[in-house]
Formats: structure tokens, sequence, C-alpha cells
């Protein structure tokens, strides 16, 4: 379901500002991220940093929940959450309620992105900014002051959802909205080789600003810069392991498997 179909969803079930006990069990909290959380995903670094502290202190600040209906729906905190899942916490969360509308919420969770420990960079602010666009519930102003992008942004925005008319709402980002709406279309069905070499190209950038930052001292410093990796990617980490695993030679593989005596 599209972001504008969930919001006129969540419009149509609200019946004005309620609250409700201070403090929710896990399951009772719904996300929906397509709305309420405007970056692109979660940062498993904070994630855990933010297990630690659960584990060290309990229970965090409260979440920001709103009631629809039968349901409870997270407007901001998301990370808190994940932190909250990946820790096991079984005890209930404590949760402050919003009170103001549904369009009005999904404004103030750009805002709080925006200001957070963790702001959200130029690629989410312009995905976030296309969202609030194609769901055509709020003014230019509210739209800039909430993404974090100008209004003139907003308005060449603005001119693409016109463009595109009924297919805005198919394009997630705002990259490819720009793309289809000056007619280049990328055939998701057909793009293995593009992807890759996409993926290639966003690596070497990487890279590039990895050595600019660190110049040798990781190269020569694996056993901290495993520790960094750890660090700054928390949950993913076995994920990341496999991937690396795929890029090593057979001869580095046989290296390995030596030393760790898997022979």
């Amino acid at each position: 379901m599209s972001a504008r179909e969930l919001l006129r969803q969540l419009t149509e079930q609200f019946s004005g500002p309620a609250s409700g006990p201070l403090q929710l069990r896990l399951e009772a909290i719904e996300t929906v991220p397509e709305l309420f959380q405007p970056r692109g995903g979660i940062d498993e670094r904070h994630v855990s940093e933010l297990v630690k502290a659960i584990k060290a202190v309990g229970a965090l600040d409260p979440v920001t929940v709103m009631v629809v209906e039968s349901r409870t729906v997270l407007i901001d905190g998301h990370h808190r959450i994940e932190a909250y899942g990946a820790a096991q916490w079984s005890a209930p969360v404590p949760v402050r309620y919003f009170e103001g509308t549904p369009e009005e919420a999904v404004l103030v969770a750009g805002e709080a992105n925006s200001k957070a420990k963790l702001p959200m960079d130029n690629a989410d602010r312009q995905n976030f900014a296309w969202r609030l666009v194609v769901i055509d519930r709020h003014s230019k102003t509210e739209v800039a002051r909430a993404s974090g992008i100008s209004e003139a942004q907003v308005a060449i925005m603005r001119r693409t959802k016109r463009a595109l008319g009924e297919r805005a709402g198919d394009f997630p980002s705002w990259f490819r909205a720009r793309l289809a709406a000056n007619g280049i279309e990328q055939d998701r069905n057909n793009d293995d080789d593009e992807r890759d070499k996409w993926m290639d190209e966003v690596a070497e950038r990487y890279a590039d600003g990895m050595a600019k930052k660190f110049s040798t001292r990781l190269a020569h410093n694996p056993e901290i810069a495993a520790k960094a990796l750890a660090k700054y990617f928390g949950r993913k980490l076995p994920e990341v392991y496999g991937f690396l695993r795929d890029h090593l030679s057979e001869d580095q593989r046989r290296a390995v498997e030596v030393e760790n005596g898997d022979f």
C-alpha cells in the first residue's frame, strides 16, 4: 500500500487525539515506516548503542505513538523500538501520546528526525520530501520545513508529480521519480548488470572516502578495523562477514581455513 493510501486510511479511521497507558508492550505498538520513518532505514550502529544503554540502565526515553481506533501507531522512536527487540526486552516500554492528526504526525516525524542525534542525510531528506509531495496533504512550506529541503526544490517535485500523474506513487525515491519524469525508466527485471555496475561505483566512492579519511591506518591495523566495523554494523555484522568471504580469492580462503584449523 502506498504512503498516500496509508495516510488516507489512518485519517479516515482517526476520530481525534486519544491517550492510554503510559507503558505498552512492544507487540502492542504498530510501526508504519512508509509514513513515519523518514530515514532510508535503521542505523545499526545507533541500535547497538541503544541496546547497550538498555542493558545498562533499563528503559529509554518514551517513544511517541498515536491511537487510531484499536491501533497504537509509532510516530517517533523506531531505533528505540528496534533496540528493545534486539535486547529481548520483555517489559512494557514508556510511551507518550501524540495530540495531533495523522497529517500533522507525518510532519512531526520528519522534523524530529531532522533534529535528532542521527540527522537525515540529503538522500533521506529528498525522499521524505518526495513522499510528502506524493501524499499531497501539506503545503510547500510545511514540506520544506519538515524535510529540511528548500521550497524551490519542493516546487520542482510538485511539477514532477504533475508530469507523472497517477504514476507518481510508483516511485518511492526522488531519484527514480526524476528519471521517470525525464523519460528514463529502469527495467527492474533486467538490471542485474546495471545493479552490479552501480554497486561497484558506490563501493569505489566509499573506499576512496575511507582512504582520504584514514589513509593507511585501517589497513595497517586490521584488528582495530574489525572492531570499528563491528561497532558500525551491529546486528548486520554476520551478513557483512558472509559477503566479505565472497571477496576472498581461493588462496586467501585456504589461508584463512589453515589459520583457523578448518582443513
